[in-house]
């Protein structure tokens, strides 16, 4: 059965409930964006996909999209070379296409990022009010084509007034910070009711200068962006304040700025998101980011298998971040899709949630109600 009204599919496996739990011969019946019943075995008048598995539509939690339109810049350039404040390649490459553009290769990013599974978006935009208007544009463009886009806006130091934040308070669902070295104390009290996220001991140098203790004492932040020379005791804080920490492995090992503690953060319980980054350096595949993390888990921790822990960090912990009932319940926004688990190996697989981390990336079908909520 399918119509705009009502739908109802029948799957072999299903990743059901917040804890992502395994079921096999399912049956979920939809209406108006909304699951009302999961039941055991085939309906008579759903759709089947005999060997489909399906789970809960992807979560990317840190992109910066708009240099999409910046393909490889940098490669063979250190990180702040490339995509540094305010005078990188990347802020170049920016300041040399039309807003248009600009709006159209944030708009390219999402669809490509969607192909892939990730539904909902959060991304850092750069270029100051000017930049966050411009993605407020492509912001209701995606949302006609199923793309929950958050976003996560910035004032130039120039900028930055009581009048200039409330602006852009108003258009943007966060703001987001390059460094402790942008902080400014009027921000946290204009945005003390909305994400409020920071790029985090992403190198050495900043890890030095302890900036996630300055980060905490001057900005308050609800999100951290990479972290990835944090030490054990400052994971326990994250913890202990209720920071959710976005890990970027693949963009970390490119920009050779060091390997992010991923078992240490799993260890310490912390709401672990994932995120692709630059648009520019890598593809937003999040299949790539989730096997890259897993892989990492298997150095730290060997023989270990964390791979339930990797698919809560890009479906359940990131819904969970953003107040979206975003699993697959009754009663939860309909928003899912289905793998291809025969030819991928997926059905006869020793373990089920290492399969789809490898090898899950075939979509069959897609059913999206997420853009319906902002």
């Amino acid at each position: 059965m399918e119509n705009k009204e009502g739908i109802i599919i029948n799957v072999r496996l299903g990743l059901i409930g917040e804890e992502l739990e395994l079921r096999e011969n399912i049956n979920i019946e939809v209406e108006n964006g909304i699951i009302q019943h999961i039941g055991n075995g085939f309906s008579s008048e759903g759709i089947t996909f005999k060997n489909g598995i399906v789970l809960p539509t992807l979560v990317n939690s840190h992109v910066h999209s708009a240099d999409f339109i910046c393909q490889e810049m940098g490669y063979n350039k250190p990180i702040k070379e490339v995509v540094g404040d305010p005078n990188s390649i990347k802020y170049k490459c920016l300041s040399n296409h039309s807003e248009k553009e600009i709006k159209n290769s944030i708009i390219k990013f999402a669809q490509r990022a969607k192909d892939f599974g990730s539904h909902v978006i959060l991304d850092f935009r750069e270029q100051g009010l000017i930049g966050s208007k411009i993605a407020n544009q492509a912001k209701s463009e995606l949302k006609r084509q199923g793309v929950l886009y958050y976003i996560l806006g910035r004032l130039e130091n120039n900028e930055i007034n009581n009048g200039n934040l409330k602006v852009l308070h108003e258009i943007v669902d966060g703001y987001g910070l390059s460094s402790t070295s942008d902080i400014n104390p009027l921000i946290k009290d204009v945005f003390k009711d909305k994400i409020r996220a920071i790029h985090i001991s992403e190198t050495l140098r900043q890890w030095l200068r302890n900036d996630l203790e300055s980060a905490i004492k001057e900005y308050n932040p609800n999100l951290i962006i990479h972290g990835t020379h944090l030490s054990e005791e400052e994971m326990e804080i994250l913890k202990e304040r209720k920071i959710s920490l976005v890990i970027c492995p693949r963009s970390n090992l490119w920009f050779s700025v060091g390997v992010p503690k991923v078992v240490n953060s799993l260890r310490a319980e912390i709401n672990v998101l994932l995120g692709t980054d630059n648009g520019g350096v890598l593809d937003p595949n999040l299949w790539k980011e989730m096997e890259t993390f897993l892989l990492l888990t298997r150095l730290q921790d060997p023989l270990s298998d964390y791979s339930l822990h990797v698919l809560k960090a890009v479906t359940t912990n990131a819904y969970r971040f953003l107040g979206i009932n975003g699993w697959i319940e009754e009663g939860n926004i309909a928003s899912l899709m289905v793998v291809e688990g025969e030819k991928s190996g997926i059905l006869t697989s020793n373990n089920k949630y290492m399969g789809i981390i490898k090898r899950g990336n075939k979509i069959i079908y897609a059913l999206g109600a997420i853009q319906n909520v902002i």
